[in-house]
């Protein structure tokens, strides 16, 4: 399954523009907050949206719910698995 994660990050990665849009998601399920992150760019004037990210995010003790939190996720889940950084981010859009 691994290696199923790493080539859908790998195309995604190879598609992303030098700027995009970021739109999450958060839900609470069984006291646990997930969030849903989803990149959101054009392609030769079609709309893309691909799922980049569903985790936890209160994994650490010192994460809440805040916006920095939800930075902090950003900045290390972008670098880390698709070779971009949350400055080449335009505009971010949640819910609340």
């Amino acid at each position: 399954m691994d290696g199923v994660v790493m080539a859908v990050e790998r195309s995604i990665a190879s598609e992303l523009p030098a700027s995009f849009g970021i739109m999450i998601d958060g839900w609470t399920h069984a006291s646990e907050y997930y969030v849903a992150v989803f990149a959101c760019y054009e392609v030769n004037g079609s709309l893309k949206t691909p799922l980049l990210s569903m985790a936890l995010l209160l994994n650490e003790a010192n994460n809440d719910l805040s916006a920095e939190s939800h930075l902090d996720f950003l900045a290390t889940m972008l670098p880390r698995d698709f070779g971009v950084h949350l400055v080449q981010c335009r505009f971010i859009v949640g819910d609340n």
